[in-house]
């Protein structure tokens, strides 16, 4: 604005400037044009008066007169006689010029006593003004002046006008940046945060008050946005699930810190860059894409850290025209490893449910069809008996199992529990078992008392015991502990058995595994007595572990958080 307001005012200084020196020009010619005519005509009256005055002399004395006249002013001197014959000119040879009673000024001058006439002259060829007077003897003075004379004192006045005028021009584009700089100066110091504080040109005031009121108003939505923007950016940031905005063009609007991490990438500012920065996952880019088309997709993948990932591509439309989308990205590997555990969970139950079934059928069969000898019956029934036995044991441990996780430990009815004498309870219910296995079982507990479920607890450390006696070696011994620390009480149970390898530590807790693999045809169980073992310590806020060493036996830890009380 500023270079357009100077320039503005530049251009019309000088435009003054221009239009000042020709309109002073055209006056200056015009005055000195009428000045001109006007003197010739004076000098006209003058020259016939003297004429008249010397009317008596003879006509070398008159001749004379007209030689001096002629050669006292640069104006040209021309007697004419009444026939039109020239009898003196001061510039020309009167012998060598016609006749000139047709002359205009001559013409109008013999009618009417004087004539003027502004032409070229044809004796002179040069624009000419003439002024005849008739005398009083018939002749006919004519004196004339060309242009030129005019022509000659404009030119000599120009120089000092163009002078002038470059010297005003100079002062105006001056004066114009300096009047633009004190004009715009108030302008672009404005404070435009405050804009009613500004004491400037009232003509701009209406402009102001507008500003503010667009200023509160851009306000408001500012502060409505940050306000916006801080609660999305609270929402997603303590979000467990990763999420990711994006536009049509599969750039980066928002992401979360939990995206960030699900998806294994280094937490930086990844606004305005691809998807591709953020996940090198072709599938995902793939599914994106469809997405910002108009589909709504969804992709499961596993990150660098194992983790099962479920990623939801959701099309953001506006008015009906897709902008983007959204990737919600939901970590899965609990539900996955849950549907995993739950089918081979099916699988081991179809498989242990499978063999006694298949005793018992077949030794049914044998009976009903009477292959089976008589002296062979009792024991056939004897086997069913037992199989039959061990099929309701695995079904009641199924169902303990299947109890354990539907509860939760809020369901829980929790009682201060006396370990030390859950373990003297549980070594005396062991004892005959015991004794069949050739194994001793020692208690050596200090009197702890743990909140929890006695019935539950009891189980867990039967479970345990029972394995130490199990895989435990003839004339093996089998120690029940029980300790504290801190806020936490600990039982321990300590056998010298077989041990379990390195390999299998990690799995005896799951559901159906069997760590000794060469007695688990000879040895009872159902596999399941750790599981439960497991889901009763996580119930009560606690854990079991295990350290063992193949061949010399191994020792189960399950903590249990003391009684307040």
């Amino acid at each position: 604005m500023k270079k357009r307001i100077n320039l503005c005012m530049c251009l019309l200084a000088i435009a003054t400037c221009i239009i000042t020196f020709v309109a002073t020009l055209t006056i200056s010619y015009q005055t000195a044009l009428a000045r001109m005519e006007t003197e010739t005509m004076r000098q006209a009256s003058l020259v016939a008066a003297g004429l008249e005055h010397i009317d008596a002399l003879d006509s070398d004395e008159q001749q004379a007169y007209m030689q001096a006249v002629g050669k006292s002013d640069r104006s040209r001197v021309t007697l004419i006689e009444p026939d039109g014959t020239v009898v003196y000119d001061s510039n020309y040879d009167p012998s060598q010029m016609e006749n000139h009673l047709e002359r205009p000024e001559v013409e109008e001058a013999t009618h009417n006593g004087k004539g003027e006439s502004s032409r070229t002259s044809a004796t002179l060829g040069q624009q000419t003004y003439y002024v005849a007077k008739l005398l009083s003897n018939g002749q006919i003075l004519r004196v004339s002046n060309t242009t030129d004379l005019v022509s000659d004192d404009l030119q000599r006045a120009i120089p000092p006008l163009v002078l002038i005028i470059v010297l005003v021009i100079a002062f105006s584009v001056w004066l114009a940046n300096y009047l633009t700089n004190r004009l715009v100066k108030p302008i672009n110091t404005l404070k435009l945060d405050n804009p009613l504080e500004n004491d400037i040109y009232e003509e701009i005031s209406p402009l102001l008050h507008k500003i503010h009121t667009q200023n509160e108003q851009l306000q408001k939505q500012m502060d409505k946005m940050r306000h916006q923007k801080v609660e999305l950016e609270a929402i997603t940031s303590n979000m467990s699930e990763g999420m990711v905005i994006l536009d049509k063009e599969i750039r980066i609007l928002s992401v979360n810190q939990s995206a960030i991490r699900l998806l294994g990438s280094v937490s930086q500012d990844f606004a305005g860059q691809s998807l591709i920065s953020l996940s090198r996952d072709q599938v995902l880019n793939r599914r994106a894409n469809e997405a910002v088309k108009g589909k709504k997709t969804e992709h499961r993948m596993e990150n660098q850290n194992g983790r099962q990932l479920q990623i939801f591509c959701n099309p953001v439309q506006v008015d009906g025209n897709v902008r983007g989308c959204v990737l919600l990205i939901v970590d899965i590997s609990e539900k996955y490893a849950a549907e995993k555990s739950r089918r081979e969970f099916t699988a081991n139950v179809s498989h242990e449910l499978k063999t006694p079934l298949t005793s018992i059928s077949g030794y049914a069969e044998m009976i009903s069809n009477g292959m089976a000898r008589p002296k062979d019956v009792a024991g056939f029934a004897e086997k069913i008996h037992t199989e039959a036995g061990r099929l309701l044991v695995l079904v009641d441990d199924i169902i303990k199992l299947s109890q354990l996780d539907e509860k939760a430990p809020m369901t829980l009815q929790f009682e201060k529990v006396n370990l030390k004498k859950l373990l003297e309870t549980v070594s005396n219910q062991m004892k005959d078992y015991a004794d069949k296995k050739q194994v001793k079982i020692h208690v050596q507990a200090e009197d702890v008392i743990a909140s929890g479920v006695p019935r539950m607890l009891e189980e867990a450390a039967q479970n345990l015991c029972s394995n130490a006696v199990k895989y435990n070696r003839e004339g093996g011994n089998v120690w029940l502990r029980v300790t504290k620390h801190g806020d936490m009480a600990y039982i321990e149970v300590e056998d010298d058995g077989i041990g379990i390898a390195q390999d299998d530590r990690a799995h005896i807790f799951e559901r159906f595994y069997r760590a000794d693999k060469s007695h688990s045809k000879t040895i009872e169980g159902t596999g399941l007595g750790l599981a439960i073992v497991k889901h009763i310590a996580e119930l009560h806020g606690g854990s079991v572990g295990v350290q063992s060493y193949e061949g010399k036996g191994s020792i189960f830890t399950m903590s249990l958080p003391q009684s307040s009380n």
